[in-house]
């Protein structure tokens, strides 16, 4: 054989096994994820738990494509992942809670994913207890995710987690602000949840989230006050703690102010929400004048 055809032969098989393994990632996917699961596995020494923190991170973010997640859920990665939210060390609850959250919104069935792990919710509930912000964090980013579905929703609203949410409100922290504020608006999609958060004195100091910086924190909390203002007793506790008396003895309503600033906002969700909540307060107000005259 000559040079040349032993050249050309060899070209074409370094180009077929290229082939071939170019392949077999597009199949399977990003082939990193099994040393990232099979680590998870034994997350319980000194060593292993600072492992499983990152490994966490690298499970869910950034976030993860379907094919990857279908790896993930085949080597049980899921359940180890939920499993450690009972770890004793805070960073690896947290990170497994964000991890989580990626999971649970690639999951075509995402809620009867969640609901087959026994105790899971319950678990994910009372984590709200926690004294590690950024544990709250995860958990109320998590508990958004876990919200989605109806059955869900319901099952963690017997579990109390309306009260446990309505107790973080008084929180300065804007990471935990955005995440809670949206955990609550989920939470007010089902029964009465809506005049419970009023109840439990939650929406006063939503209010004041709104004097925030960070727009992300105005865009959840908007979207909170929407939800919550479709009860007339929110609409009142809204509009009494957004007014600031000034030397007039008519007090300033300037949620109003506000409110109207995110209307024009570029960010469409944060428009539809500060619209919404207005719309909510202003029809309540009319509905009042009309009472009163008739």
């Amino acid at each position: 054989m000559s040079k040349l055809h032993l050249y050309l032969s060899f070209r074409h098989d370094s180009k077929s096994k290229t082939g071939r393994q170019s392949a077999h990632e597009k199949y399977h996917g990003n082939l990193s994820v099994h040393p990232t699961v099979n680590r998870i596995h034994h997350p319980f020494h000194k060593k292993s738990c600072i492992l499983s923190q990152n490994d966490h991170k690298k499970a869910g973010s950034p976030l993860p494509s379907y094919r990857q997640f279908r790896i993930i859920d085949r080597l049980d990665g899921v359940r180890l992942l939920w499993s450690l939210l009972k770890n004793p060390h805070p960073d690896v609850k947290a990170s497994a809670a964000w991890a989580l959250c990626p999971c649970i919104q690639n999951a075509k069935d995402a809620g009867e994913m969640v609901r087959c792990f026994v105790g899971g919710l319950e678990l994910i509930v009372n984590l709200l207890k926690s004294d590690n912000k950024e544990v709250l964090a995860s958990v109320c980013a998590a508990i958004t995710n876990i919200a989605k579905d109806q059955e869900n929703l319901a099952a963690i609203t017997d579990l109390g987690v309306v009260p446990l949410l309505s107790k973080l409100a008084n929180t300065n922290n804007d990471k935990l602000r955005r995440h809670l504020a949206e955990a609550i608006s989920r939470c007010c999609m089902w029964g009465r949840n809506r005049v419970a958060f009023g109840e439990y004195k939650a929406v006063a100091p939503l209010v004041r989230y709104l004097k925030s910086n960070d727009a992300n924190v105005h865009r959840a909390t908007a979207q909170a006050l929407y939800q919550l203002s479709e009860d007339a007793d929110n609409c009142i506790t809204i509009h009494e703690n957004g007014a600031v008396k000034n030397k007039s003895p008519i007090p300033k309503p300037v949620i109003f102010k506000l409110l109207l600033g995110m209307i024009g906002s570029s960010d469409q969700d944060l428009q539809e929400a500060a619209a919404g909540c207005i719309s909510n307060i202003r029809r309540l107000a009319l509905a009042i004048d009309k009472a009163r005259y008739t």
